[in-house]
């Protein structure tokens, strides 16, 4: 930010300031990786590249990388990849984000607005040779090339590859198509629960608890994902948190699948230890939308499991969250030592006491456990 400024009674002195803003590791700029931009002709003779890409620069190897807009039925695919495997399951990794009107946890659907892919020449060449070495064998069946919607582009795939995405922000989706993942970045932001790699999901709904804007820029107020080109050849799944990397690479393996879809029904995410197994071929900017009334009827789903982040009720059947506002306010009161507060939760009210954690309908005289959010 640039400010200049008229000082002074007669506005005669004139000031400049620069305000740089600091926000630590959450939109880390992947580093620069020169050896992304050069290219060695004597590492290309042989090497095909996609018939689909059209820059003449890059098929003629004047220069490395080129950002193209998609085409309609690209965008249409990706908007079936969002739409197929959104799933409305919450995680520790999801953020409330305040949605004046809503309450909700989390969005009812992710809209694509915009969709870039990258033609990279060094990148896909490092990516094909990996590609070329996978010697085949059952494939693991990913959830994205299992959508008929999204045949356009997972039709373009080789033996043993899927898409995989990788929420992030726009400023650094954009980077990443130009230098590549890096892993020396890899669980800085969010973690390593299945040991240090690059993490990409199956699901758009795993991959957005991790996208978030730039804070303006040219996309204020929508997130990105990268839709990568990912070879899973053959994995080595497992269900338990853990650096299970190690284990991987003596097993021959190409890809770690941390699989907790099948131990508590949440998602499967994808480690890869090297980064020429990634090749991130699609930005795509999107918007959240947490209006139910805007998406279609098969998408309006409830959400199921907790972020650990909200108080909770004891329902006949289980455990729920109360609404994220109500969270917010039981978090404040207890902060202020209060032992009790009444709570009005569609017109009705309730009688939340923090010291025995009981909620009691004012109407009803019905009583239930409460619990707060499980705190680190």
């Amino acid at each position: 930010v640039c400010n200049v400024c008229n000082l002074g009674n007669a506005g005669q002195i004139r000031e400049q300031q620069l305000v740089f803003r600091w926000d630590g590791e959450r939109r880390e700029v992947p580093v620069v990786r020169l050896d992304n931009e050069k290219i060695k002709w004597t590492q290309f003779p042989g090497l095909n590249f996609p018939t689909y890409w059209t820059n003449p620069d890059v098929l003629r190897l004047k220069k490395v990388n080129h950002t193209t807009p998609c085409e309609p039925q690209e965008i249409e695919a990706l908007q079936s990849i969002f739409d197929t495997t959104f799933k409305r399951v919450l995680t520790r990794d999801r953020v409330y984000e305040y949605q004046l009107g809503h309450a909700e946890e989390m969005p009812y659907r992710l809209e694509v607005l915009h969709a870039f892919r990258s033609e990279h020449a060094e990148l896909y060449r490092r990516f094909a040779e990996v590609g070329d070495a996978y010697k085949g064998g059952t494939q693991l069946s990913v959830k994205t090339n299992e959508d008929p919607g999204a045949a356009f582009i997972t039709s373009r795939l080789r033996p043993g590859e899927a898409l995989l995405a990788h929420g992030t922000n726009p400023s650094s989706a954009m980077g990443i198509l130009k230098t590549g993942f890096v892993l020396n970045h890899a669980g800085k932001t969010t973690g390593t629960m299945f040991g240090y790699g690059i993490y990409l999901a199956e699901c758009a709904s795993k991959s957005d608890e991790y996208a978030r804007d730039d804070t303006g820029g040219t996309y204020p107020g929508l997130m990105a994902m990268l839709i990568c080109r990912c070879l899973v050849g053959k994995p080595f799944v497992v269900t338990d948190a853990g650096d299970h990397i190690q284990e991987a690479k003596a097993a021959g393996a190409d890809c770690v699948v941390g699989d907790r879809e099948a131990k508590v029904g949440t998602y499967r995410e994808f480690i890869f230890f090297d980064e020429r197994h990634v090749y991130p071929e699609y930005t795509v900017i999107y918007r959240r939308q947490y209006n139910a009334d805007e998406v279609p009827m098969t998408m309006r789903q409830t959400t199921r499991g907790t972020t650990g982040r909200n108080w909770q009720v004891q329902l006949d059947k289980g455990w729920a969250n109360v609404p994220p506002d109500v969270s917010y306010r039981l978090t404040t009161a207890q902060g202020q030592g209060l032992n009790s507060l009444d709570i009005e939760i569609a017109d009705i009210t309730y009688t939340f006491d923090l010291t025995t954690m009981k909620q009691t309908n004012k109407s009803t005289g019905k009583v239930r456990p409460i619990r707060p959010p499980m705190r680190r």
